[in-house]
């Protein structure tokens, strides 16, 4: 959206008188600023969230080993023991 802003301002650019086209061009500078800033924070947003999924990943990994490995062991060997 702040893509098509842009554009439309250049385009119009031409057409302004002197003291349009300066209010124009600052216009258009802080337009481009909002956009940087806007680009740079989803890239955070998308590294965060590539992060996040990672440690999804190894907390579901890990919960599986516990709960194969460990936990279903020492059931089955309570049982074995109440059983006795």
């Amino acid at each position: 959206m702040l893509i098509k802003l842009e554009e439309n301002i250049e385009a119009k650019e031409d057409y302004l008188l002197e003291e349009e086209g300066l209010q124009s061009r600052n216009e258009l500078e802080s337009i481009k600023s909002k956009r940087l800033q806007m680009q740079a924070l989803y890239m955070e947003y998308l590294k965060k969230l590539a992060e996040i999924e990672m440690h999804i990943a190894l907390y579901r990994r890990f919960y599986n080993d516990v709960s194969i490995n460990f936990v279903s062991s020492r059931i089955r060997k309570l049982n074995k023991a109440e059983k006795l």
